[in-house]
């Protein structure tokens, strides 16, 4: 099992107001009703971040963050959590759970 995959699924556990719920094969994480993180259920390493598409674009510039195939047209990435630290890793999880925030305010 790789570590950084729970740390990062603990932290985000532990964020105000994160409800959970599985989402086509994820268990995805939502503030204010708006998903923000989605951990594979089949692949302990695959997490998703829902991002700005600005913040999407700067991201996919790291070697370790791709495009989410289902969902690159709505800013959303995919975080290899084997060739990440749990702190690069979070950072973006934060500022999907910052995007997923203001969003839920519209």
């Amino acid at each position: 099992m790789d570590n950084n995959y729970n740390i990062l699924k603990t932290k985000v556990e532990q964020l105000d107001s994160v409800t959970t719920r599985p989402m086509f094969g994820y268990q995805c994480f939502s503030v204010s009703g708006k998903f923000f993180v989605g951990f594979s259920n089949k692949s302990k390493y695959q997490v998703i971040v829902r991002l700005p598409k600005d913040q999407q674009e700067y991201a996919i510039k790291t070697k370790t963050i791709k495009p989410f195939s289902h969902g690159s047209k709505m800013g959303w990435i995919e975080i290899n959590t084997k060739l990440t630290s749990s702190t690069s890793a979070f950072n973006w999880i934060r500022k999907g759970y910052d995007f997923a925030s203001q969003l839920s305010k519209k």
